[in-house]
């Protein structure tokens, strides 16, 4: 199936459609195939994983003006520690101060796996596993288009 929507991506096809099947007691049940489209690379907020990699990314490289433009006016960021206790509840101001003096890891260092898990109208879920060789972590991304653009609103993260 990746390598059916890969092809799709990369042909520039979209599909919208639905497919017949047959039920194991013969009856015709309809699956649906979701659009795929090919957005334009470099544009921050088109895709789902181009707006949850732009945030991820220059989050690890530092750059929190880039980071920005796609956090969602309304973000937050909470998440378990090593210790099971909820940190404190973050807003785009405090993940700033925290990358502050952070190591920077650059893009093709990073190992980021980006799992989009639901969409519904203008809201859509991602799973984010990410970080680096000494401590890994998923981050459950919530995410709301924004002038036609998605923004990340939402980040909970725990250490694996």
């Amino acid at each position: 199936m990746k390598k059916l929507t890969f092809l799709a991506l990369a042909a520039g096809l979209s599909i919208s459609s639905s497919v017949l099947a047959k039920h194991p007691g013969n009856e015709e049940i309809q699956l649906p195939i979701y659009i795929i489209s090919a957005a334009e690379d470099g544009e921050p907020g088109t895709t789902l994983e181009n707006t949850v990699r732009t945030y991820i990314e220059n989050y690890h490289e530092g750059d929190f003006q880039e980071m920005i433009s796609v956090l969602h006016k309304d973000f937050t960021n909470q998440g378990l520690n090593h210790d099971g206790k909820l940190s404190e509840r973050q807003n785009a101001q405090d993940l700033k101060r925290l990358m502050q003096g952070q190591t920077q890891i650059a893009p093709e260092l990073q190992e980021n796996i980006i799992t989009v898990t639901g969409i519904e109208d203008n809201v859509a879920t991602v799973l984010l596993e990410t970080g680096t060789d000494v401590a890994r972590w998923n981050e459950y991304i919530t995410l709301e288009k924004e002038n036609g653009k998605w923004k990340v609103k939402k980040v909970f993260w725990s250490f694996k």
